[in-house]
């Protein structure tokens, strides 16, 4: 079995994954992430698999979020990018089972809840 990249994401990376839609579960412990590539590649096959773990911490950073809307900075929230997919299609409606959200979708209800605190 191929081995997994895992990439611990800089800021230019969570901006390139917000860009990509890319496929993210918030929280998942990074012991699980095997489990996670696994459960993808039941539904599609990965091109690469590189899996990108971007910490809270630097998430509030980069979209400027306070209080409750911030996440805790140890929290990681995990990405596979579509492109990295052969067919993302087949886990678009199975990607709820795992709490899959798009990381667009994620940034998006973020920055809107921070303008509405």
């Amino acid at each position: 079995m191929q081995n997994i990249n895992i990439i611990n994401s800089t800021a230019a990376d969570l901006k390139d994954l917000v860009k990509n839609s890319a496929l993210t579960v918030e929280g998942l412990a990074t012991k699980s992430i095997p489990d996670f590539v696994a459960w993808i590649e039941n539904h599609t096959p990965l091109k690469n698999r590189n899996v990108y773990v971007t910490s809270g911490k630097l998430v509030n950073s980069e979209w400027n979020l306070h209080g409750r809307n911030a996440y805790s900075d140890d929290l990681n929230l995990v990405s596979v990018k579509l492109d990295d997919m052969e067919d993302f299609n087949k886990i678009i409606m199975p990607r709820f089972d795992v709490g899959g959200r798009w990381m667009d979708d994620i940034h998006d209800n973020n920055v809107r809840r921070e303008r509405n605190r």
